[in-house]
């Protein structure tokens, strides 16, 4: 891996001009245009399966950028399927962070584009030796004993082979502070959030676009809490209301506008205060689904439920250990 000085040397490698060219694609198989040269390849979360997190392709003039790339097979073949349609070379992948719903695609593109290169800050160092690795012994015994229900034995076996390639999923470029990158011809601002979804998560703007692609800084039926610090990522969400985006892409759910942008915000602050308060933990349930019901919709029952878990983790502070430096 290089340091993030060695990575703005290695961008201008790949391009020096920064304009956008949406040439003659306007739709691609699998993916929502976006506008300005921008596709969404949406994520899922199946009942009783592991997501799969949003992916982003950006068209630059030199080449593709891909923001995150999913977990399953599935997930990443789409991906592929529409990156083929742009014919242009896949010349970055963007990982917002170190979740597995977001980089174990990562294995199977890199192997099919082995040119591109890897963008995504250091906290999945961490990460391989700590959240990674405990959650893979966990899930090993979880198997041994006959645990890990059949529906979910894939997911987790999956994992568990992606855990066993950690050090493929590291960045080979490392960017930890915030920088104006051209990447194949396409300049975004990176921006960095420390402690919030996790360590240290990256967001990009694209100021052409006025759109924020916010991984899971915004994330649905539910903000998911588990290696979270929740004032840090407060502070993030305002960071990302403050940069004058008008579009937002979340690394799970729909797309949405700064207005809507801002309720979700309000409902993720309105869900932490409650947590950290005196109340019950089931009126700061209800109080997030009431808060995100446009998004939620028929989820409510899962939503609870995932609520009531992250309200928990939050109110025994078991949460708090993500918010030291």
């Amino acid at each position: 891996m290089r340091s993030a000085l060695a990575a703005l040397a290695a961008l201008a490698l790949v391009s020096c001009a920064s304009t956008i060219d949406p040439g003659p694609v306007s739709e691609l198989p699998g993916a929502v245009a976006l506008g300005d040269a921008t596709w969404l390849v949406p994520g899922g979360f199946e009942p009783g399966r592991s997501p799969d997190g949003n992916s982003v392709i950006l068209r630059g003039t030199a080449g593709a950028v891909l923001v995150d790339t999913g977990r399953h097979a599935s997930h990443s073949e789409s991906v592929d399927r529409a990156l083929g349609a742009l014919d242009l070379p896949l010349a970055a992948i963007v990982n917002t962070h170190w979740h597995l719903d977001h980089v174990s695609g990562n294995l199977p593109l890199k192997a099919a584009h082995p040119d591109a290169r890897v963008y995504g800050t250091s906290a999945i160092d961490g990460a391989l030796t700590g959240f990674l690795a405990t959650s893979a012994a966990v899930s090993r015994k979880a198997l041994a004993a006959g645990r890990i229900p059949a529906a979910a034995l894939p997911d987790v076996e999956g994992d568990l082979e992606t855990i066993a390639r950690g050090p493929e999923l590291q960045p080979d470029i490392v960017i930890d502070t915030p920088h104006d990158i051209v990447f194949a011809g396409r300049a975004l601002s990176v921006r960095i959030a420390r402690h919030a979804a996790t360590e240290r998560d990256l967001w990009i703007y694209d100021a052409a676009a006025r759109r924020a692609i916010v991984g899971d800084l915004v994330t649905l039926p539910v903000p998911f809490l588990d290696t979270a610090c929740p004032e840090g990522w407060l502070e993030a969400l305002g960071d990302v209301a403050r940069s004058g985006a008008k579009q937002i892409v979340p690394g799970h759910g729909p797309v949405m506008d700064r207005h809507g942008f801002a309720r979700w915000h309000v409902a993720f602050r309105d869900f932490i205060a409650c947590a950290r308060g005196t109340g019950t933990l089931e009126s700061c349930s209800a109080g997030w689904v009431s808060g995100a019901a446009e998004w939620i919709g028929q989820d409510g029952a899962r939503a609870t439920a995932m609520a009531d878990h992250y309200g928990e983790l939050i109110r025994s502070k078991k949460l708090d250990g993500y918010c030291r430096a």
